[in-house]
Parts: C-alpha cells; structure tokens; sequence
C-alpha cells in the first residue's frame, strides 16, 4: 500500500488538494503583490489599508491552504483558502490599476536639453524643481523627469570662443519644443508648456 492512499480519508476527492495546491500558488503571488504594493500606498495614509486587507486575505488563505493539505478531506478549507487568495488578487490588480492611473495623470514630462558649442561651454539648466551649472564638451545632454510646466537651458562658450557658434535645444515628451542657435557665444532655450 502506498504512504498516499494509506492517509487517504474515504470520500476525500483530488479536487480539496488541487484546490489547496491553486491557494498556496494564488495566496503567495497574492501575498508578494500585497507587500509590494504597500510601499507606495504608504504617501497615503488612508488608502495603505487596502494592500494591508489584500495582505491578510492572502495570508490567511496561505494558512488555510497549509492546513487542508496537512489534513486530507478539508475541502471546505481548501475552498475557503482559494476564494481568500483570489480576492487577495482581485484587491492587489485593483490597486495596481488605481496606482498606475494615479502615475499615469500626475503630469509627469519627460525632457531633454541638448547643446553644442566650443569645447569647455558652462551649461546652466533649469526646471520647477531644481538648477544647475555643468561643463560640457562639444556636445552635451541633460535628461530628468518634471511635473513642472517648463525648462531652460543657457550655453555660454569660453571667453576665447566667445565669438563662435553655441545652439540649444529642448525635447519635451519626445518633441522638439525649442532650438536657438548663436554666434555670439551664448544662447538661451526656454520653454513653457503652459
């Protein structure tokens, strides 16, 4: 006789373990996703409730799912553990859903500031959020992320190439917003999406 059907409980289907084995599957997905997701929920003290419910739903459908495949003929509990890590799931794809809306509407811009100039140009780059000042060779770019409304860059050649040509350019969300060029040694590119 073999040690499975020596455990096996008259009446006890295939189905109460597959369904165990489906819940532990399910719950521990259901429980990585839940934890994941309370880290960006923290920003909103309100709403972090709602991983932490997803969190307990997955785990307490783990426990079941232990149990039922400890103790043979635990159907019920086997059933009750899927239906606790599928609805863990259901809340964890809700709130990546509500989380990637909320990222998507934020109004972040993807910009990019380019130059040319003379070797050794002072680069002055600026946004809503922060400034600076770098060296630049012949070439340079600058690429960040803003949920400001602008941008501007200014290239300034050295003092003894202050007569040559400089250009800018600024790229927002993949467009070409602005370019300027100069002799003069300096030039400016600014723009305002508003």
């Amino acid at each position: 006789m073999s040690n499975e059907s020596a455990t096996r409980v008259p009446g006890a289907r295939p189905t109460g373990r597959r369904q165990s084995v489906a819940a532990l599957i399910v719950g521990i997905a259901g429980a990585i996703v839940a934890g994941l997701l309370v880290v960006p929920y923290l920003a909103r003290p309100g709403l972090v409730v709602l991983p932490v419910i997803a969190l307990v739903l997955a785990a307490a459908g783990i426990v079941l799912a232990v149990r039922a495949r400890r103790q043979p003929g635990q159907k019920a509990r086997g059933r009750a553990a899927l239906v606790s890590t599928v609805v863990a799931l259901i809340v964890d794809v809700v709130l990546i859903g509500v989380f990637a809306v909320t990222i998507a509407g934020l109004g972040v811009a993807s910009v990019e500031l380019r130059g040319t100039g003379p070797e050794d140009n002072t680069v002055t780059f600026a946004n809503a959020t922060e400034q600076r000042t770098l060296q630049w060779g012949p070439e340079g770019r600058a690429q960040f992320n803003t949920s400001g409304s602008w941008a501007e860059i200014t290239i300034t050649a050295p003092a003894d190439a202050a007569d040559q040509n400089v250009s800018c350019q600024i790229v927002w969300n993949g467009k070409v917003a602005v370019e300027e060029s100069s002799g003069s040694g300096t030039v400016t590119c600014r723009y305002d999406e508003k």
